[in-house]
């Protein structure tokens, strides 16, 4: 500031000593008491005119000259605040995501279940089921629900009494192994809710629709469990998708590309999570599009399945021969 007041006093200063002089040199040249007086001085004095044209050209061509860099400078202003809000819409954005991606582990963590099965024909046995491990059971139980499904006939669980205890307790162990596996068969039915129709109707399906119906038949067993996961993660992939044509992609650097993000959610999942995801798409197609989209499941193998017969449409799952 203090630059700019010198120069601005100073270009003042030197205009008005040049004017002073160069008044004091027409006198001294042409001075009142000659012959040339007027004709000399009105001659100079045009000179002066025409120097004064000259000087006011040039302040009118400072003053276009100010006024492109004036312009100029307010463009340079524009960009720079375009680019801020960009940075900070890319910020913001970064922001939410992690806290999603916090979230959606605290979500998984806080699991808290009960699973119940048969340890033997008489005896019930409850497992206490907290945080991740959920999905590590979640394929033993899938299969325990097919299994159920393709079983050769349908029966209702009762508890065993001390008059079956007498009246039919197996003879041998054969016999216990086999009374075990049917009771468990019936028990399945009993704790998963699958009625005698649904049973029946599992007959005319295909190996894709027994598993669509398996995973329906879990999933109305713990929606209250894994509801919540299912839903965030929708959340999560969906704000990725409306920032998608919003974000500043930097094409030199991968790591701000929008699949960069899913990656990392992926990342965060395990393969039994990623095991109970595919079979939710079973379920729910607006999370299934996403997952498409975004190629969450890319690191799943289809030797993770229940059955390799399990195909989901344009879901496409590696083989781990072919990796191998």
């Amino acid at each position: 500031m203090k630059n700019k007041n010198l120069i601005i006093y100073g270009s003042l200063s030197l205009i008005i000593i040049l004017w002073i002089a160069s008044w004091i040199t027409v006198d001294r040249i042409y001075p009142e008491d000659s012959k040339e007086y007027l004709s000399d001085r009105g001659t100079f004095g045009d000179k002066f005119g025409f120097i004064n044209s000259l000087f006011s050209g040039l302040a009118l061509t400072g003053i276009i000259i100010s006024i492109y860099f004036q312009q100029y400078e307010l463009s340079l202003q524009r960009d720079e605040l375009k680019q801020t809000r960009k940075e900070f819409k890319n910020q913001n954005f970064q922001t939410t995501f992690f806290n999603l991606l916090k979230t959606q582990r605290q979500i998984a963590e806080e699991i808290d279940c009960h699973i119940w099965n048969l340890k033997s024909y008489n005896q019930e046995e409850s497992k206490h089921i907290i945080g991740r491990s959920f999905f590590n059971i979640s394929k033993s139980e899938l299969f325990r629900i097919i299994k159920a499904l393709k079983y050769k006939t349908y029966g209702k669980y009762s508890i065993w009494d001390f008059e079956q205890e007498y009246d039919y307790s197996p003879k041998s162990e054969w016999e216990a192994d086999d009374l075990t596996e049917t009771r468990k068969i019936y028990y399945t039915f009993y704790i998963y809710n699958i009625s005698k129709d649904i049973f029946e109707d599992s007959k005319s399906k295909n190996e894709n629709q027994i598993a669509s119906l398996a995973f329906d038949i879990f999933f109305n067993k713990f929606h209250y469990v894994i509801g919540h996961y299912f839903r965030h993660l929708y959340h999560i992939l969906n704000f990725l998708e409306s920032y998608e044509n919003e974000l500043v992609i930097d094409e030199s650097n991968d790591e701000n590309s929008i699949n960069n993000f899913a990656n990392f959610i992926q990342a965060q999942m395990s393969t039994p999570e990623m095991f109970l995801l595919y079979y939710n798409c079973y379920r729910f197609p607006k999370l299934k599009r996403l997952i498409i989209k975004f190629n969450i499941l890319e690191n799943l193998n289809i030797q993770d399945l229940i059955s390799i017969e399990h195909k989901i449409e344009k879901i496409n799952l590696k083989s781990r021969k072919i990796i191998i």
